[in-house]
């Protein structure tokens, strides 16, 4: 009888562990005929560049990730992409190139993606290297600034494969310059189409040199009209190498990429892209609605507060008169509290057209490439007596003021053109709404609706991160001909969606601790006796813990962190009972600040090695 009870227990365990790995993605792509690259590791949901989106993007069966390098003072190199500064990606406000390795050291390169990256480090190519041959990847170096035999010697220092890193050759010449520092490794051709297209000695040279992908911008392959790409893609081809795209978040654009012919592509969410392409899984990879930036100036600087990258000054690389803020609180400078509380206030001046406040975006993009209409924007004010009846500008899509702002306060109310809704008063505390989409900026005073401004063409749409450099987003307070005036501000938030009446009915009116945030989700996940680092599945909210056989899954300590703000079901650090009966898991409830977002995590626990 005893050894019957055992036969049913290992059967009904085995039927158990069976499915629990039936439940789990295998993220072996290995027999798919199509990559997608990730493009800056998995920055959709970790910060770009970084060891953690590349190894979060590895483990999902991602094979190459594309990351941007640089070259220290110091001649060390390091992944960083924005040229020439460091304002939106990291704590910095200086120049990679002009920094030392261990000044880079000093940084924060993962808290303006959200508080619960908060001290993550510059991450050097070295390191990079042996994270990519631990998981048997592949990099793709977008070079900055570059110096072969440096890396190259990076590369052998590593004692990693050649074959682990693939550099961006713009030309025969480099290509040749390449080589003679790093013989045994390959590289990726990226220059723009051949001069003479249809040059077979061309593609072959670059071949015999070691190209093994030439990639270019991914519209040449959408576009059915464009012979040079066509026949570019078949000369590559015929040299037995691949043609890679750069880049794309769209699956159904994807799809038309790989139907096109090419053979890889770019991709923000190339884990996701991956799953739908590779095993014909249904997804929805619209972009994660999320709150990309929150100020509320209790740290008397520019610096944000649980997400987002520090305010950027207009010019700030210059030689113009400088206007700063002034921080300090609403009884330093004598104006009424909020709700009667007493809270942080960053004085704004009348910006001339030659200062302003730059705000990143950090969009995810979407279908456009380089532009988004979909956001909502908003700001607790104070308007004093002495600007009450002059123009106070909000905001400016035109990265160098070069234009009209594009919504004002005035005599009228909010809005532009001749079209104001609701006058506001002075010495009042105000949470404006503003939240434009393709066809209209809709307007929102402490939560209730007042009006629109109908608009159309691309004027109202802001950059997101496929700009580059230093124009990733827009102004603050900037206006082109000094239609600005002084004023306080509490609080800024920038969500990267067109929020319903409903969303931001829930954030209200202003209150002292400013504006709460509306981001949810689970990171950094890990958990007693684990035999590898566990997977946060973002399309399914599932989590993947993998212990060894033996395991007492009976009290399991999970450690997590969540976004800024967030409250979770189960505090992180709790013991846990990962056992489950019939596939009944544990699971755990991360709701934004807001209460706006919700998400429930499934923990499912598989025992033995891969």
């Amino acid at each position: 009888m005893r050894i019957f009870i055992l036969f049913l227990f290992a059967f009904f365990a085995n039927i158990q562990l069976c499915s629990a790995q039936q439940k789990i993605p295998t993220y072996d792509y290995s027999e798919c005929d199509f990559q997608v690259i990730g493009h800056r590791g998995y920055s959709d949901i970790y910060p770009e560049n970084t060891l953690l989106s590349i190894e979060e993007a590895f483990k999902r069966g991602v094979k190459y990730c594309e990351i941007d390098v640089n070259i220290t003072s110091d001649d060390v190199y390091v992944l960083y992409h924005d040229q020439p500064t460091m304002f939106r990606a990291s704590s910095g406000q200086g120049y990679v190139v002009s920094s030392t390795y261990n000044e880079l050291l000093e940084l924060d390169f993962g808290n303006w993606k959200g508080s619960q990256f908060k001290n993550t480090k510059i991450a050097t190519l070295e390191d990079a290297l042996i994270l990519a041959e631990k998981y048997d990847a592949y990099l793709y170096l977008d070079t900055k600034k570059t110096d072969h035999e440096l890396m190259c010697k990076v590369l052998e220092k590593s004692k990693v494969a050649p074959k682990r890193m693939l550099p961006s050759i713009s030309s025969i010449e480099e290509a040749q310059e390449f080589k003679s520092y790093c013989p045994n490794s390959s590289f990726i051709y990226f220059g723009g189409m051949p001069e003479n297209i249809d040059d077979d000695s061309w593609y072959q040279e670059m071949v015999a040199l070691g190209a093994v992908i030439f990639e270019t911008y991914y519209t040449f392959a959408l576009d059915d009209t464009n012979v040079e790409f066509k026949t570019f893609l078949k000369k590559v081809h015929e040299n037995n190498a691949k043609v890679w795209v750069f880049t794309s978040n769209n699956i159904e654009e994807i799809k038309k990429l790989k139907d096109a012919g090419v053979d890889g592509v770019e991709s923000d969410i190339a884990t996701s892209a991956l799953k739908s392409i590779c095993e014909g899984m249904e997804l929805d990879t619209e972009p994660i609605k999320a709150t990309t930036g929150n100020w509320n100036f209790e740290k008397g600087n520019l610096f944000s507060t649980g997400v987002g990258s520090q305010f950027r000054p207009l010019n700030y690389n210059k030689e113009y008169s400088h206007q700063s803020l002034e921080f300090g609180t609403t009884s330093s400078f004598n104006i009424k509290p909020i709700n009667g509380n007493e809270a942080p206030v960053a004085k704004i001046p009348a910006f001339d057209s030659n200062n302003g406040l730059f705000i990143f975006t950090n969009f995810t993009s979407g279908i456009e490439a380089n532009l988004h209409y979909n956001y909502s924007l908003f700001m607790d004010i104070y308007i004093p007596k002495e600007s009450i009846n002059k123009f106070i500008s909000l905001y400016q899509t035109n990265p160098d003021n070069e234009n009209d702002a594009e919504l004002f306060i005035d005599t009228g109310g909010i809005g532009i053109s001749n079209e104001y809704h609701n006058p506001l008063k002075s010495e009042t505390w105000y949470r404006l709404g503003i939240v434009v989409t393709e066809n209209a900026i809709k307007k929102y005073i402490n939560g209730k609706y007042i009006g629109k401004n109908e608009i159309s063409g691309g004027r109202w749409s802001v950059y997101n991160v496929f700009a580059g450099g230093q124009d990733q987003g827009f102004l603050l307070f900037s206006d082109n001909d000094n239609e600005t005036s002084e004023f306080y501000v509490n609080a800024i938030q920038l969500r990267n969606y067109a929020m319903d009446a409903k969303e931001v009915a829930v954030l209200g009116k202003p209150k002292a601790t400013g504006i709460p945030i509306g981001n949810s989700g689970i990171y950094n996940v890990n958990a007693d006796c684990v035999i590898s680092s566990p997977i946060v599945n973002w399309d399914k909210k599932e989590i993947y813990m993998r212990f060894p056989n033996n395991t007492d899954l009976f009290q399991i300590k999970v450690d997590f962190d969540i976004p800024y703000g967030a409250k979770s079901s189960i505090e992180s650090g709790a013991l846990l009972d990962l056992n489950s009966t019939n596939g009944d898991y544990k699971t755990i409830k991360v709701t934004s600040e807001d209460g706006t977002s919700e998400r429930i995590w499934t923990i499912i626990p598989i025992l033995g090695s891969i």
